[in-house]
């Protein structure tokens, strides 16, 4: 079975857009989505509806910045670090005003994990580890085999599928799979959109990045004509200007 890994969208319909088209060429039987299909980018109505069109085939969890649209902005963030400053929750607002009831109902009823079985190997779809008060787990931006165990040492599945970093990461250890393939909306100094493919064959586990070219000056030029709250920040930290 042939399974199309995506994660961390955040609104960016041109890249999601990309990436389906390459999966459609490789004719994969699921998509899986580790959450944050909402949020920083400028088209998160169009994004969500988009996935809608594959529902049939979609299976997908919530993230953070979902939470954030059903459950209300938080007062702190990344590891409780920092509050959100006044911008960055107009911001959020800005998105979250974007959406249909539609798109918001779509979302409502994502769960915040999923365990799946495929070809007698289970799966938990995440977008990142919890701890038991529902607090997000240390964020580890590159977790080496040993930190990604420890990571989901709850759990015992064979493969586990998470995202939130960011950051491409893949490791093996003890007979279990830990896979990150890295944000597929927030390009970074690149114009690549970043998703996975997982194969699952006779038992047999095998799994590829999947890397697909897109027109970001497109979307960068958009954002400055936008000049939508925390803009600056976005292109910054996101899109790396």
């Amino acid at each position: 079975m042939k399974i199309g890994i995506i994660t961390d969208i955040h609104s960016n319909i041109q890249a999601l857009t990309a990436v389906l088209t390459e999966f459609d060429k490789i004719k994969v039987d699921k998509i899986i989505c580790c959450g944050d299909i909402i949020g920083i980018g400028i088209n998160p109505e169009e994004t969500v509806q988009e996935l809608l069109k594959r529902k049939d085939i979609l299976i997908a969890v919530q993230g953070n910045h979902e939470q954030y649209l059903l459950n209300g902005l938080p007062k702190r963030i990344h590891d409780n670090k920092r509050e959100l400053s006044k911008e960055e929750i107009e911001n959020h607002k800005w998105n979250h005003n974007k959406l249909s009831e539609q798109s918001i109902k779509f979302l409502s009823e994502l769960k915040l994990f999923e365990n799946i079985e495929i070809e007698g190997k289970k799966i938990l779809v995440v977008h990142y580890p919890q701890k038991n008060d529902g607090i997000y787990k240390k964020h580890i931006k590159n977790p080496s085999a040993t930190e990604s165990r420890e990571l989901f040492k709850e759990y015992d599945d064979d493969i586990f599928l998470f995202g939130h970093t960011h950051s491409y990461c893949v490791n093996e250890i003890d007979d279990k799979w830990y896979i990150n393939p890295g944000s597929l909306g927030c390009p970074l100094n690149s114009n690549i959109a970043k998703a996975g493919l997982l194969e699952i064959n006779n038992a047999e586990i095998k799994f590829s990045s999947i890397n697909v070219e897109y027109n970001v000056k497109e979307i960068i030029e958009e954002i400055y004509k936008l000049k939508f709250p925390f803009y600056r920040e976005i292109l910054k930290i996101f899109y790396g200007i």
